[in-house]
């Protein structure tokens, strides 16, 4: 019973923020019918024919981390490795990079705390013949990957020493490669002539990762690895450069492109309603950035900017609550609220429906009114304060790092 009340308590919490966790997302439910079915579908076809992601669009509190919440706790349940990514100042979009590595700090599967590399890389290690496919397949044409991966899985294979481990366990999730400590431990073994290691633009070394990471999972024993945007409308108020070059990436993670998909990756990205509007057409974006792209020497990049400019076009709507709706969460909120705290909180006053009134609000609204009666017997309405999504340029989310070059 006390755990249960732990939970439901945790459940309130999180919904009282506006960021559902598990417990929350278990109670009020899945995502949509058509919604689920098309991730369903995606994860069916990972690793033969793998479909596209997709974006799902809403506006400001109407469910859209409530959904990739349970988009996420389905695909655990499938035995998928699953990242979890928002797109903030300290993870732009536009940087390769840091993308991945924030993918890479997010990974979890069911049930284990463990990092998600130390994992997968004991799990091959453990399962016969593992390490040595996983070599073979980063040794074909078809992988394309540099030596160094495949110098990696070949030390793996045998005893590795600590320090040597986790330098590579670092090297997969973002770090330098350990190539002068690579060098030593392949001398030591008598095979440095058969790696021949060199340096690797970091671009293409990210783009190396995205592909090597989904194999490393598949060979540990999991389905593949989903990978969930949120708060990607952020990229609204980036410089004109740095928006095309998060529209390119957005592209590469989501699969758009028909020639280039990651076998064993499958994204989705959670963006404001409004975006399309207010953004890619407001601002001439399909035009004008993707005229900037190929000025700067970048036709890919503007190819697969045009196609993120698409997805987000054709972004599947979340669809506003109704009256049935509203009554059915309010009933489960209500429970979950009593379980909580020990106190019988009784029906809460529903607001009427307005189009800038959101699901966030009316939970919000309901946890409030419950928590004045309980803690000061007070019955109140509540005057909510509607925030409006903000796209202008701010120079602070428009710096680019010393050193970074536009990819090619």
């Amino acid at each position: 019973m006390w755990r249960d009340r732990m939970s439901a308590r945790l459940a309130i919490e999180a919904l009282r923020v506006g960021v559902p966790n598990a417990e929350a997302i278990h109670r009020l439910g899945g995502p949509e019918d058509a919604i689920a079915d098309r991730f369903n579908t995606g994860l069916d076809n990972l690793f033969d024919a793998q479909a596209a992601g997709f974006a799902v669009a809403g506006g400001f509190g109407t469910g859209k981390s409530h959904l990739l919440g349970t988009l996420r706790q389905a695909a655990l349940e499938r035995n998928f490795v699953v990242s979890t990514v928002t797109v903030s100042k300290e993870t732009p979009l536009s940087i390769p990079g840091v993308t991945y590595a924030a993918a890479m700090r997010n990974a979890t599967a069911l049930g284990v705390n463990d990092d998600a590399v130390t994992l997968a890389l004991t799990k091959v290690e453990r399962l016969e013949g593992a390490m040595q496919s996983l070599e073979l397949w980063a040794s074909t044409p078809e992988a394309a990957m540099s030596p160094t991966f495949n110098a990696v899985l070949h030390l793996l294979t045998g005893s590795t020493d600590a320090e040597l481990r986790h330098a590579i366990e670092s090297f997969l999730t973002d770090g330098r490669p350990p190539l002068p400590s690579l060098r030593r431990a392949l001398k030591e073994k008598r095979v440095r002539s058969l790696f021949d290691m060199g340096p690797v633009a970091p671009a293409e070394l990210v783009r190396q990762r995205m592909r090597f990471m989904p194999q490393l999972f598949s060979a540990a024993g999991f389905a593949g690895w989903v990978v969930l945007l949120d708060e990607v409308e952020l990229i609204g108020r980036y410089g004109p450069l740095q928006r095309a070059l998060a529209y390119a990436e957005l592209a590469q993670w989501l699969g758009l492109d028909n020639a280039a998909r990651i076998p064993g990756v499958f994204a989705v990205c959670a963006i404001t309603d409004d975006y399309a509007d207010a953004v890619i057409d407001a601002k001439h974006d399909a035009e004008k950035l993707t005229e900037r792209l190929r000025l700067r020497s970048a036709p890919r990049q503007a190819d697969l900017a045009l196609l993120a400019m698409r997805a987000i076009q054709d972004a599947m709507k979340l669809r506003a609550p109704d009256d049935a709706d509203l009554r059915r969460h309010e009933v489960t909120i209500r429970e979950c609220y009593t379980e909580a705290y020990g106190w019988p909180a009784p029906p809460a006053e529903i607001a009427a429906r307005q189009a800038n009134r959101t699901m966030r609000h009316h939970v919000r609204g309901w946890i409030t009114q419950w928590d004045m009666m309980r803690i000061a017997g007070i019955r109140t309405s509540v005057i909510e304060t509607v925030s409006i999504t903000d796209y202008t340029e701010d120079e602070r989310l428009t710096d680019m790092p010393d050193g970074f070059d536009t990819p090619g």
